[in-house]
């Protein structure tokens, strides 16, 4: 009776135990995605910022020109990052914030404009406490002289 009860208990902790590891597993692997997807919209608006002009940036929205003369604006919608009111970001990915500096905007002033993208990411579901912040900056290779 005692061996018995003793089996019971060690097996109780240890499927507990088993549970929440495969748990932590799932929340660390949808933190990954949304980290992974985060950083390929970055990427890829640094890249359209690296060939544009004529930017103007307001709280969370960036306008500017782009390198095929449209204008292109980068946004935060309802959590998502949005280019021209199409999202980038992915539905399994919460932007909890995006901001824009601007240096060297200024149309004469010989300097080629540099920003700033501020960004904090996290998953959706259980892992929205868990925020990723991340920040680069974007020099344009166009001189506006």
């Amino acid at each position: 009776m005692v061996a018995m009860s003793l089996f019971v208990i060690v097996v109780g902790i240890a499927s507990g135990t088993f549970v929440r590891s495969l748990r932590t597993q799932r929340q660390v692997v949808a933190l990954m995605a949304a980290n992974d997807n985060a950083s390929l919209t970055l990427e890829q608006m640094t890249r359209e910022i690296r060939t544009g002009t004529a930017f103007s940036s307001a709280g969370n929205r960036l306008s500017f020109t782009n390198y095929d003369n449209e204008s292109v604006e980068y946004s935060l919608v309802d959590g998502q990052i949005e280019r021209n009111d199409r999202p980038l970001t992915s539905r399994n990915v919460l932007v909890t914030y995006l901001s824009f500096v601007l240096r060297g905007a200024d149309v004469g002033d010989g300097v080629s404009t540099r920003v700033t993208i501020r960004m904090g990411v996290a998953g959706r579901g259980a892992m929205e406490t868990f925020v990723t912040r991340l920040q680069t900056t974007v020099s344009s290779r166009v001189l506006d002289g």
